[in-house]
């Protein structure tokens, strides 16, 4: 059978779903594969949408809002710019196909546009295959690596990050020192391997106690990286030690 991706469109509702009401009264006609979800604007994309969509089985997502410049708050289609960029390192970071994820800019005027991106962006899923075509671990193994990333864009270090973004480039930190735009993207990628390990591991110890050297064979991490990864958890109080065996500690998640 053919492969039809399911793909959801996270949509401005001043212009790019407005784009979309304009191709319907028009009856332009574009592919079937999209569902669309509006939001007032696309600065109020959140990255816990995109990456739940992809853990809910989508192939594909769009990001669609007003032309830069012409955003209807000012600023918004700027921090979907940074949502993007932070969600397409996370992507990669869990060997995902980045282009399974645009960010399109469609104004209220340009309908034709909207059934052009459509049609573009589900043919460009077609030929990258259902999201599962991804899990070089099998399809539980990403189900895991999504579920932790999901945890990790819901944590506090991510968002601030995230939303900080723009004033690093253009005004610096608190003292004075600007950032490019290839810092900022060293910093983000720290970030996310850091988050996106610790929730991946608690995940595991919620399942079953292990040691330090079989949470590393199954994350196919450094033991050495995994257990500074433990320490910082433990002094959190997030993992506990469950027992000893064969004189390797075995840590549980403290889900007290």
């Amino acid at each position: 059978m053919s492969f039809e991706p399911k793909i959801l469109g996270i949509l401005c509702n001043w212009c790019a779903y407005a784009g979309g009401d304009l191709a319907g009264v028009s009856r332009i006609q574009y592919l079937p594969n999209i569902r669309v979800v509006r939001v007032m604007c696309s600065g109020r994309v959140d990255p816990e949408f995109v990456v739940r969509a992809f853990l809910k089985g989508c192939d594909g997502i769009w990001v669609g809002g007003c032309h830069p410049a012409d955003c209807h708050y000012i600023s918004g289609n700027r921090e979907a710019v940074n949502m993007v960029n932070l969600v397409r390192r996370i992507l990669k970071h869990l060997k995902i196909n980045t282009n399974r994820l645009i960010l399109e800019w469609v104004s209220a005027a340009e309908g034709a546009r909207f059934a052009e991106v459509i049609n573009n962006f589900t043919n460009q899923i077609r030929e990258l295959g259902p999201l599962a075509s991804d899990a070089e671990k099998g399809v539980d193994g990403l189900k895991r690596k999504l579920e932790a990333a999901l945890s990790a864009v819901t944590m506090e270090k991510l968002r601030w990050v995230t939303a900080k973004q723009t004033e690093f480039r253009r005004d610096g930190n608190r003292y004075g020192e600007v950032f490019t735009g290839h810092e900022i993207g060293r910093m983000l990628d720290g970030f996310i391997q850091e988050e996106i390990t610790a929730q991946e591991i608690l995940l595991l110890l919620r399942q079953e106690a292990l040691s330090v050297k079989e949470i590393a064979h199954k994350l196919e991490l450094p033991p050495p990286y995994i257990m500074s990864m433990v320490y910082a958890l433990r002094k959190k109080d997030h993992l506990i030690l469950k027992e000893i065996r064969h004189s390797s500690p075995l840590y549980a998640a403290n889900n007290n």
